[in-house]
């Protein structure tokens, strides 16, 4: 049997916010997640992730996330079986994924667990990156071009230290300019520093084909309340996830 291995890295979008446990929560066909804590794989449903704290958490309250509906997709579309694995942090900078530091010593820990243990159920053909973060760099006012520098240099690690063949973006959506908690700028002011980030990450698709923009749907979507978590500013809710993973999966599965 082939396997692709699927990873999901970034901040609390990522990891899962949402506002309960989706229902119904039908487990994926083909598609496993490791646990490093067991050295195990189960089958993908909700909530995913387990708790590696302080560097890596599962979705947030046993809730909801992109991930199961990622999977699905990219089930469906590829044929191929999948082996997941969840390695997200909410309110974490780029900066504090970079090789050197304990949160990327435990990445590569899991990842090369995960990976190794997919090969004994099958042959693995591909490994791909899926990555959805920026609003905290948004908040921070990271430029353009260091955001660029450091996603790129933490890709590059991981090409090199576990093997990715492609890292996959889910373009950030609107963070600053939508919170209503963040009070030291404008909303204008903050959908300016969100579009630093999201022009970064569009620079990096552009000029470097390990990058691969997967959906560009979260900006329009985190400026729309049906998507969004009423209870978490700033958050998508399980409509919002499960769109942008199917949306993801599917854009994944014809790379």
């Amino acid at each position: 049997m082939d396997i692709d291995v699927l990873i999901f890295g970034g901040q609390s979008n990522m990891e899962g916010q949402t506002e309960c446990l989706p229902s119904p929560n039908e487990t994926v066909g083909n598609a496993w997640e490791y646990c490093l804590l067991s050295d195990t794989l189960r089958p993908v449903c909700h909530p995913v992730g387990e708790d590696l704290e302080p560097l890596l958490g599962p979705a947030s309250y046993g809730f909801g996330s992109l991930a199961p509906d990622c999977c699905r997709a990219y089930t469906e579309s590829s044929g191929r079986a999948v082996v997941m694995i969840h390695a997200a942090q909410g309110a974490t900078t780029v900066a504090e994924w970079q090789k050197g530091t304990p949160r990327y010593d435990k990445v590569v820990e899991k990842l090369t667990a995960g990976i190794r243990k997919a090969a004994t159920v099958g042959t693995v053909r591909n490994v791909y990156y899926l990555w959805l973060q920026g609003e905290s760099d948004a908040i921070a006012r990271t430029t353009g071009e260091d955001y660029a520098a450091r996603l790129t240099a933490y890709k590059n690690a991981l090409k090199q230290d576990v093997g990715i063949h492609r890292f996959g973006i889910i373009q950030v959506g609107c963070f600053c300019g939508t919170v209503r908690w963040l009070t030291d700028r404008t909303r204008e002011e903050g959908r300016a520093d969100d579009a630093v980030i999201q022009q970064a990450q569009e620079a990096l698709v552009s000029r470097d084909s390990d990058f691969a923009m997967l959906t560009r749907e979260a900006v329009p979507m985190s400026l729309d309340p049906q998507f969004i978590n009423p209870q978490e500013d700033g958050h998508f809710n399980n409509r919002g996830l499960a769109l942008l993973g199917r949306l993801a999966g599917e854009a994944l599965a014809a790379l």
